[in-house]
């Protein structure tokens, strides 16, 4: 039960804040030859690594009591986004081309107990992207797995695969809801249910809305911008996709509370990043990695620049991966009471993650 606790309050102040400054903003852009994705992360601090995740290795959800233990090995190799340490990403994509990305949303509600097995609300992206490799896998999972009740951060998804298949995931009422296909008009996702989102947008068109009016930070408004700007892509056709998509990340930013800007290029699983504080567009492909578990996991600090890839990076360590919490704890007001031992506890628990091989 201590574990519960000490993980759930740390997401629950992260996540927290996250909130109150709007939070994030995500798109998805599909054309002839192109499935582009998009993400704005807004925060109070930038820091964080790119994981180079493998396959084949064990896991054991870091979570305890009521939730039953839980264990499976990694299919698919990723890169993720991480700002609490390996393990628990804010975000990626898989090497089948699966990207998942998360955003707050107040209203969430994650289903009680019951047969299925719990996992905490980040964990469940890790674990998405470990076994995953099409959107209907992910919702096929929930038949398997959950969000578990004990997770304090409401966030929902959207996820796209390799096919172009897009879909919101949210948890409604204790239960898995999503849109896809033609329940998905609009190829965006903000702070607002998606619900709530696209009958905002729906009246805006039925008032004439225009792309060019104001834009403002709320979740609604920066909703209906992004949704718009992709349209304009489509009807103007615009040559370079990834520039059109970091154009609408700018587009929506939060200006200093908006610390990473990522361009999931799927078809190519190539990943385009800035940062805050490094403005510089830095690409890493997929297919540069070697997923194989008996070789080192990789990282490299998100501000660094990127020269000549996978040479870029260093080994994962858990003293690195331990310095990154201490950086993002004591950075932020609220988290710097967070228990020394709490901090070694999340630390030590990515030794747990070990190699099928060996």
């Amino acid at each position: 039960m201590k574990k519960i606790f000490s993980y759930s309050l740390i997401l629950y102040v992260l996540f927290f804040l996250t909130a109150n400054l709007h939070s994030c903003t995500t798109f998805c852009i599909k054309d002839e030859n192109n499935i582009v994705f998009g993400k704005n992360f807004d925060f109070v601090c930038g820091y964080g690594l790119v994981v180079i995740n493998k396959r084949n290795v064990i896991k054991t959800a870091y979570i305890g009591e009521p939730e039953k233990p839980f264990s499976w090995t990694a299919k698919y190799g990723s890169i993720t986004f991480n700002q609490i340490g390996k393990e628990f990403p804010y975000g990626g994509m898989n090497e089948a081309g699966l990207v998942i990305e998360q955003m707050w949303l107040e209203e969430s509600q994650y289903p009680k107990l019951d047969g299925r097995y719990g996992l905490s609300e980040l964990q469940w992206i890790q674990y998405q992207l470990d076994k995953s490799a099409t959107v209907d896998e992910i919702i096929a999972s929930d038949s398997v797995v959950r969000i578990s009740f004990t997770s304090q951060a409401p966030l929902h998804f959207l996820v796209c695969d390799k096919y172009g298949t897009l879909a919101t995931i949210e948890y409604i009422k204790g239960k898995m809801v999503y849109h896809r296909g033609k329940d998905l008009p609009f190829p965006a996702l903000a702070n607002s249910s998606y619900e709530e989102s696209i009958e905002f947008l729906q009246e805006l068109k039925r008032s004439n809305f225009n792309n060019n009016i104001s834009y403002r930070t709320n979740s609604l408004d920066r909703f209906a911008k992004t949704a718009m700007m992709v349209s304009d892509h489509h009807n103007k056709n615009m040559d370079n996709i990834i520039d059109y998509s970091f154009s609408i990340l700018k587009a929506v930013s939060q200006g200093e509370s908006t610390y990473w800007s990522i361009v999931y290029d799927i078809k190519n699983t190539r990943i385009f990043y800035k940062t805050y504080q490094n403005k510089k567009i830095r690409a890493i492909s997929l297919s540069d990695f070697n997923f194989n578990c008996q070789l080192p996991v990789l990282i490299i600090d998100i501000e660094k620049n990127i020269k000549s890839g996978v040479n870029d990076f260093t080994e994962y360590n858990i003293e690195l991966n331990g310095e990154l919490l201490e950086k993002v704890f004591n950075s932020v007001s609220f988290l710097k009471n967070i228990p020394e031992a709490t901090r070694i506890q999340m630390n030590q628990y990515t030794e747990t993650v070990k190699c099928a091989e060996y």
